[in-house]
């Protein structure tokens, strides 16, 4: 049977915790395009995410450019290559993971949450990882970079525990790799998570690399 070895949204948004009333305008349409972004990665839906992050990159610079806007338009390509990722489009999984890295790294430097930008950049670095040795050797180490980030900002974050794991599940044994050890920190944020599809999927994944294959059946509704 085939699995999706592709990551479900576990939607948390922390990008804003206070809108002054100077922003009063920015905060309507961003949150507008917020919740856009929200249905279209619960359903993966490439084009209405393409259109999102179409109409963010259309707007005026100053608005294009506030942190804010930044973060979303990086999860919006994160997402993007996440979705490539499910059907194994390399070039698009290289793509958008690139755009991801870049449009991260510009809203950290602006002032957006560095906790979210860094737990997004290591997902999306894992994601080009596992497109063959060449570029595991160049982003898995990045993808461990910015764990580390993520660790000192919020270390029992929902998104440090998941990168954490993933990485002990694909790393090779030099690199600190143990399937078997990513399957029970897995295990332990499926008791805490219960509704994430990305620990379900990546659960399913630990298990076959550490050969418990019985316990490897899915336990997700593939798209």
């Amino acid at each position: 049977m085939k699995y999706f070895v592709c990551a479900g949204i576990f939607l948390a948004f922390i990008i804003v915790q206070y809108t002054p009333p100077a922003a009063a305008e920015e905060s309507s349409w961003l949150d507008s395009t917020e919740s856009a972004y929200a249905a279209a990665s619960r359903d993966y839906d490439s084009t209405t995410l393409m259109d999102a992050a179409e109409a963010i990159n259309k707007r005026p610079s100053i608005d294009r450019q506030s942190p804010r806007a930044l973060l979303l338009l990086g999860l919006m390509y994160w997402q993007m290559e996440l979705v490539a990722y499910c059907s194994n489009d390399k070039a698009r999984i290289s793509h958008y993971g690139g755009l991801a890295l870049s449009t991260l790294d510009e809203a950290e430097k602006n002032g957006a949450d560095p906790y979210m930008a860094a737990v997004h950049r290591a997902l999306a670095c894992q994601l080009i990882a596992g497109q063959g040795i060449v570029k595991g050797a160049k982003y898995g180490p990045r993808a461990a970079a910015e764990l580390k980030k993520a660790r000192k900002a919020n270390p029992q974050g929902y998104y440090s525990l998941l990168v954490e794991a993933i990485n002990t599940s694909q790393a090779p044994s030099f690199a600190g790799g143990d399937p078997a050890k990513a399957a029970l920190l897995l295990e332990k944020m499926e008791k805490e998570f219960p509704d994430s599809i990305d620990v379900k999927i990546h659960l399913s994944r630990a298990y076959r690399k550490a050969k418990r294959l019985a316990d490897a059946a899915p336990k997700f509704n593939p798209l």
